[in-house]
């Protein structure tokens, strides 16, 4: 089913709904990434642990998949109000944190993981194929430097474009994937007596036929990304909200075409 409304709409809802919000939102995104980076440090700082090390990538794991990602998923949260014209503040950050909230998002985080997960071990398959097991999980799990990886690849032009080929049509996948999973935690926070399994399928369900146009709406947010990192980063926090209400807004539309999450067949 062709959604009636463009990616320019989208575009433009976005911004008229951000209007009188601008500051909020960067202030938001802003505090996101403070947050994530003072958690980070004061943990490693406490548990010393050397770069790249096994305990390193666990204690990042466990960061990023049992609290990190609520703080992101906070900001998807902020983004589809904005959208909806409701005021928001900082302290919305944590919604995620919520009890009714809190262990479903964590297994849709969880669930998004392990599909990357696979996604890498097929993108990184011409290494297991040529290199062996060894550089192939060291790549998976960063165990590997990038020195060391060149040094692998000895000048092998068949494997670089090998991989350059999968790697195109991962990026495409996982552009995919992230935006099915952004739409389940919407669906998640619209309808909070959806199973996680049911909010995957519907957001499948909104994602399906419009992926084109999901995928169109992306590409034209990779020129605002360029120009808001030339600052030292400063204009991505004006960036990034306008992208996260265009996306919100995309779902909205999906939501309001195609009917609320009834029967997913």
């Amino acid at each position: 089913m062709k959604s009636q409304i463009t990616n320019g709409m989208h575009r433009e809802q976005a911004r008229i709904s951000l209007k009188n919000q601008w500051g909020t939102m960067a202030w938001i995104t802003f505090l996101a990434v403070f947050i994530r980076f003072i958690i980070g440090s004061v943990v490693g700082g406490i548990a010393n642990l050397p770069k790249d090390s096994a305990g390193s990538n666990v204690m990042s794991f466990l960061l990023n998949n049992f609290l990190f990602f609520a703080i992101t998923y906070g900001t998807y949260y902020c983004a589809l109000q904005v959208l909806r014209g409701k005021k928001v503040q900082p302290g919305m950050l944590t919604t995620i944190f919520q009890g009714k909230f809190y262990l479903p998002m964590l297994l849709i985080n969880l669930i998004q993981y392990i599909v990357e997960l696979v996604l890498n071990l097929i993108v990184l398959l011409p290494i297991l194929l040529s290199s062996g097991v060894t550089l192939y999980f060291g790549l998976m799990f960063n165990t590997v430097s990038v020195d060391q990886f060149q040094s692998e690849m000895g000048g092998d032009i068949f494997l670089a474009i090998l991989l350059l080929i999968f790697g195109f049509l991962m990026i495409l996948v996982g552009i995919f994937v992230s935006g099915v999973f952004q739409f389940a935690v919407w669906v998640k926070l619209d309808d909070p007596e959806l199973s996680v399994g049911d909010a995957l399928k519907y957001a499948l369900f909104l994602m399906k036929g419009r992926f084109g146009q999901y995928l169109l709406l992306q590409i034209s947010f990779i020129g605002w990304f360029i120009i808001g990192a030339l600052v030292f980063g400063i204009g991505l926090l004006w960036v990034i909200p306008y992208h996260d209400v265009a996306v919100a807004s995309f779902y909205d539309t999906a939501r309001e075409e195609k009917g609320a999450p009834v029967v997913v067949e």
